[in-house]
């Protein structure tokens, strides 16, 4: 039988999967819509609330990496796979990071509260230069290229364990 993670580890992981992906692709959707698409307001707000609740997990899975416990599970991978998954992780929590504190900075750059379908209201920490948005927006982009990069290659990491090594590395987080 095949010990698995947690539940909510699992479900940290899966919904900060689907909110990553998703954002993702709303992002770059969003970017090139005009004034009169039907999507002009909705899906901005739509983006702010899912990166929103993604900055909340992500606060959550930071803090269960530094103050939680971790299951040990056999290690019979090889050394380098063992590395590359560190290293994956690693870049993972770095690099969400960065995405969700330059995209709450930007959704409340003009030092002004964000507000949510009229409900949800951010306050605002600072306020920006025109030049210190863009540079947070070009950060903003790159990186969330750079996690789409390693989506695929924790995707394929999955996907190989799974069926080329058959073992239940991929199983234990469903």
């Amino acid at each position: 039988m095949t010990t698995k993670h947690p539940l909510t580890t699992r479900i940290l992981h899966w919904v900060t999967a689907i909110l990553t992906i998703g954002l993702f692709f709303s992002g770059w959707y969003m970017v090139d819509l005009d004034y009169y698409s039907q999507w002009y307001q909705t899906l901005p707000e739509s983006h702010f609330l899912a990166g929103t609740i993604l900055l909340l997990l992500w606060a959550w899975v930071l803090f269960k990496l530094f103050y939680g416990n971790r299951p040990n599970f056999p290690q019979p991978h090889k050394k380098i796979e063992r590395i590359a998954s560190r290293w994956v992780k690693r870049l993972f929590y770095l690099l969400i990071s960065i995405m969700v504190i330059t995209g709450y900075l930007m959704a409340t750059a003009d030092g002004e509260t964000l507000v949510i379908f009229e409900k949800i209201k951010l306050p605002a920490f600072s306020q920006f230069s025109a030049q210190q948005v863009d540079t947070m927006g070009w950060v903003h982009e790159y990186v969330s290229y750079a996690i789409m990069a390693l989506v695929v290659l924790h995707i394929a990491g999955a996907l190989k364990h799974h069926f080329i090594d058959k073992d239940d590395t991929l199983k234990r987080m469903t």
